[in-house]
């Protein structure tokens, strides 16, 4: 037996050799083995780029006889992609009992190798089937911050356009957990993940919406928008823009939660690239719902001088028209006696 453990039939790289003392130097890492045909054929032809000529190449589609080939290749290099998901489960489920002193290289590891895998929709299934939700409650309990932030990503992967995970994290009662993260957690990078993994379980899925709202995730992300945190006003605005487009009743909750005056505080502010976001979400409140277009007309709120002030800074400038193009919108539609617009 091959001290290697190399596969039988795998395609590896050849070694390559130093050029100063002609020695073999280590091997080129090889990036992990494919389990489809698509991924094999991206394979062989990163493995053999070296003996190509100097043209780009690109994957095409895959006819009969290169599909065949294909297959009789993959049966002699398959990899058993279960066992490896439940050997890196079992690391992950005792990540609870994990000290802040503790190694976690091969618990970071375990979650980078599920991710891996789970982006095939079939592969994210059986992840579920095969026990490998038992991870999320430790690994979200865990007090490092990049496991929680890690099962995070695995929860957001799993769930990106998929209704059976996506109805699996409800059943499993994922949803008060994330909330709550995302309402106390002290890192950001953590809430980030969180918010990001909310956003692909309750996008276009009107169940986990609902659950979203029955455990005060509406609240919590208003509180969110309070952080002073670029990166999570930006998420947040864009994720509820998202959902006033499929949830019928959500702008009336927003006017009724406050939200308008909240936004129209943070476009006072110095300008930061959430900006283009909130004032997005704005122009769709005040169009799409009465009562928010007659806040933003509140003079107590003084919208109309920092939508002004807000175009004296971004306009003519190329990367900014988005901006300048929602404040002039706000200005015609909520004050039309405003000139030059």
């Amino acid at each position: 037996m091959s001290e290697n453990n190399e596969i039988a039939g795998a395609i590896t790289y050849p070694k390559g050799k130093n050029v100063e003392n002609g020695s073999d130097a280590a091997p080129i890492s090889q990036p992990r083995q494919p389990t489809d045909l698509q991924g094999l054929l991206r394979f062989a032809m990163e493995a053999t780029k070296a003996e190509d000529a100097p043209n780009e190449s690109s994957v095409g589609p895959i006819d009969e006889e290169r599909k065949k080939f294909l297959e009789n290749a993959l049966a002699s290099m398959s990899v058993d992609v279960i066992e490896i998901l439940q050997t890196n489960i079992k690391i992950l489920q005792n990540c609870d009992v994990l000290t802040e002193s503790g190694d976690i290289a091969q618990h970071v590891l375990a979650l980078e190798t599920i991710l891996d895998y789970i982006d095939n929709t079939d592969v994210a299934n059986d992840f579920h089937k095969i026990g490998g939700f038992s991870i999320f409650n430790p690994c979200l309990k865990c007090v490092k911050s990049e496991i929680r932030a890690g099962a995070c990503d695995v929860i957001a992967e799993l769930c990106q356009n998929n209704p059976y995970c996506q109805r699996m994290v409800l059943d499993a009662a994922l949803i008060p957990t994330l909330v709550k993260i995302l309402a106390t957690d002290s890192s950001n990078t953590v809430c980030v993940k969180a918010l990001y993994a909310i956003s692909c379980v309750i996008r276009q899925y009107t169940e986990g919406f609902h659950q979203f709202v029955q455990y005060e995730g509406l609240s919590v992300l208003l509180k969110t928008l309070q952080k002073n945190d670029d990166k999570l006003t930006t998420k947040t605005t864009f994720l509820l823009s998202s959902l006033c487009g499929t949830q019928p009743d959500l702008m009336s909750r927003l006017v009724f939660l406050e939200y308008v005056p909240l936004l129209i505080s943070l476009l006072n502010n110095v300008r930061k690239p959430s900006h283009e976001h909130i004032l997005s979400l704005l122009l769709l409140l005040a169009t799409e719902n009465h009562s928010a277009m007659m806040c933003c007309k509140d003079p107590k709120y003084k919208l109309q001088g920092i939508l002004e002030n807000h175009i004296k800074i971004v306009a003519g400038k190329e990367e900014y028209q988005e901006e300048e193009s929602y404040c002039r919108q706000l200005l015609r539609l909520l004050f039309p006696a405003a000139n030059g617009l």
